[in-house]
């Protein structure tokens, strides 16, 4: 079973990406993570027993293992087949009772009831429909939520090119990263999708075959476009969401996400908070 994003210390002592990568246990951005839970949700391993929370398209559990570390009745939601095998095998070689997954699409997550904290990393900017999106998760989390996405810049000339960005720039800066002090996208000109600015993302072609959407572990699952919304509208849609405090935390980067990684790649964390 090759793992591809997250290095788990297991029972046995084996590491699901061997010893040339940092634990994600180890990592800025769990720590980051554990300090803001700490910080909001205080308490012991058994005081937490009483608290659920949910990772949302959780790869292959390494979030969701450590949340149960933790000691919160610890859910993992992921769509794809090999990803949901992987969760599977972390599960079953870590003694950790409160520690599940379900194999379905995180539009569903209402499906499972509420939760006190709601993990949503490196998901959003892969749905069509974000907006909606955040309000099921607002509907269904009672505290905190942690989000880490994506967001459209609201300008760069690059997006206004259109078919000469698309197939001329964005290869070249694909290749050579020449003059790209922020990463091409390819993404459309400025425009709205339910209300909100933002820009779209092809991730895939309408007629791909379904077998191959499926291996594709890195992109979108039920749509074959993206909606990134642009970072007011989002702190927005969040406010909308039942959120009633917006921060943006910084000090998730150094190990795995490198020290440029908010400002070369458009992506930030953010803290919702019901209060």
């Amino acid at each position: 079973m090759q793992f591809t994003a997250h290095n788990i210390l297991l029972n046995n002592g084996k590491k699901t990406l061997g010893d040339d990568h940092i634990l994600f246990s180890d990592s800025a951005v769990w720590t980051s993570i554990k300090s803001t839970i700490d910080l909001f949700l205080p308490g012991s391993r058994e005081e937490r027993n009483k608290l659920r929370s949910v990772d949302l398209g959780c790869l292959e559990g390494a979030y969701t293992a450590e949340l149960a570390k933790l000691g919160f009745d610890s859910l993992g939601i992921e769509a794809r087949e090999d990803n949901i095998a992987k969760c599977n095998y972390v599960k079953e070689n870590l003694n950790l009772p409160n520690l599940h997954f379900a194999q379905d699409d995180v539009r569903n997550v209402a499906n499972y009831g509420k939760f006190d904290v709601t993990l949503c990393y490196g998901l959003l900017y892969h749905l069509n429909d974000p907006v909606d999106f955040l309000k099921r998760i607002g509907d269904n989390t009672n505290k905190l939520l942690l989000l880490n996405t994506h967001f459209a810049p609201e300008r760069d000339i690059r997006y206004r090119l259109g078919f000469l960005n698309k197939y001329v720039i964005g290869p070249i800066q694909k290749r050579t990263h020449f003059l790209e002090y922020q990463k091409n996208y390819r993404l459309s000109a400025l425009t709205k999708n339910e209300g909100f600015r933002g820009r779209w993302f092809k991730e895939w072609s309408p007629n791909q075959d379904r077998a191959k959407i499926e291996k594709s572990l890195w992109a979108s699952y039920n749509n074959n476009r993206s909606f990134w919304l642009c970072k007011k509208d989002l702190t927005q849609a969040l406010h909308d969401a039942g959120f009633n405090h917006v921060f943006e935390q910084f000090n998730y980067t150094g190990d795995i996400f490198p020290d440029n990684y908010t400002q070369h790649y458009n992506r930030t964390m953010f803290v919702a908070l019901k209060q």
